[in-house]
């Protein structure tokens, strides 16, 4: 069967000889089934109207996948997560719902004929009134939680595990954890309190080179893209360091105590294992930003995060220079003052842009 063809009956276009002959198909496998509603599936997904499609709906909808917000000419309508004691916040629209709705009613107009057809062993192809209802699609339901710059969130996971964001983070899970691990997918900076399940464990899939396996403990993990280095950080509890060597083989590249801290730059350079305050990592928490002895170039990366403001560097001569300073509710300006008196760095503002330069 080509797929040519099943496109065809999904969108109508298939002669009737077309149809009768998918409807076989689709009869004779259970596997054939299975193709066809995920083939049928991304169709629905492709043509729903992008102009309904932000992120916070698709939130609310809870059927579209991370991968259709990545695509999304919208995904960059990102909503704050705002920590409610418990819960998160999040922007819903009562639109989204009848426009997935609408583009779903064909997908399970098919479905229903299908299973009218594999019950009655023949062929019916009047016209159907469309049956809407959720729960006849077989959507893996997912979410995708982001964090803008200068912005915290906090979600708890189906099986009540804690996570913490910090800003420009996000963060992909499941309603349900299904099969024999719990998995979720974080890119930016997390705090984990994993709930202990040792017949399940938790896989933290990164946009890194390696996974985090949990049982049950208490970690920090960031990931940034434009880092230098990614860092994981066991509060308490164990978690192996995982990377996959090819599909289906794995190998453990680092196994964390308490305390202890695992810091890799690339692919090929060595991993490091050190130790740590571990109340330092996890200070963003508390709303606390600590330098030691930090280069300027990720000063400002932080303060990017943190702030949500965009810098310009006049003069590359100053990312030579190191900063020690904690900051906790200090403005920009404020921030920006202190950095003026203690380095040879001026600056300017205007709305939302730092400007930096060598003092002359």
């Amino acid at each position: 069967m080509t797929k040519n063809l099943l496109l065809k009956f999904i969108t109508g276009a298939a002669q009737e000889s077309e149809k009768r002959a998918v409807l076989e198909w689709i009869s004779k496998n259970p596997n054939n089934l299975r193709y066809f509603t995920g083939l049928k599936n991304l169709w629905v997904y492709n043509n729903m109207p992008q102009s309904l499609a932000t992120l916070e709906e698709m939130k609310a909808a809870s059927l579209i996948t991370d991968k259709y917000s990545r695509n999304s000419r919208y995904s960059r309508d990102k909503t704050d997560l705002i920590d409610l004691k418990g819960g998160v916040k999040i922007k819903k629209s009562p639109f989204i719902r009848y426009a997935i709705l609408a583009a779903a009613s064909v997908a399970i107009l098919l479905t229903v004929n299908i299973l009218q057809f594999l019950k009655n062993r023949s062929l019916t192809i009047e016209a159907q009134v469309p049956v809407i209802a959720l729960s006849e699609i077989p959507f893996e339901h997912k979410h995708t939680l982001y964090t803008n710059n200068g912005v915290k969130g906090f979600v708890e996971l189906p099986d009540g595990s804690k996570v913490w964001l910090n800003s420009a983070t996000r963060l992909t899970y499941p309603d349900k954890f299904q099969g024999a691990t719990r998995e979720v997918m974080v890119a930016g900076e997390a705090l984990f309190e994993v709930v202990k399940d040792s017949l399940k464990p938790m896989i933290v899939n990164t946009n890194r080179d390696f996974k985090i396996e949990v049982l049950g403990t208490k970690f920090n993990v960031r990931t940034y893209e434009n880092d230098y280095e990614a860092q994981t950080t066991l509060i308490s509890g164990s978690i192996n360091l995982i990377r996959e060597i090819k599909k289906g083989e794995r190998e453990i590249i680092a196994h964390l105590k308490p305390k202890e801290s695992f810091v890799i730059r690339d692919k090929n350079a060595p991993v490091l294992i050190k130790q740590v305050d571990t109340s330092k990592q996890i200070a963003w928490k508390q709303g606390l930003l600590i330098f030691e002895s930090t280069p300027m170039d990720e000063v400002i990366k932080k303060l990017e995060r943190w702030h949500g403001t965009q810098f310009i560097i006049e003069d590359y001569d100053i990312l030579k220079t190191r900063l020690t300073a904690n900051f906790r509710s200090e403005s920009i300006v404020q921030i920006m003052e202190m950095i003026k008196f203690c380095t040879p760095i001026e600056y300017t503002i205007k709305e939302n842009i730092v400007t930096l330069n060598k003092k002359s």
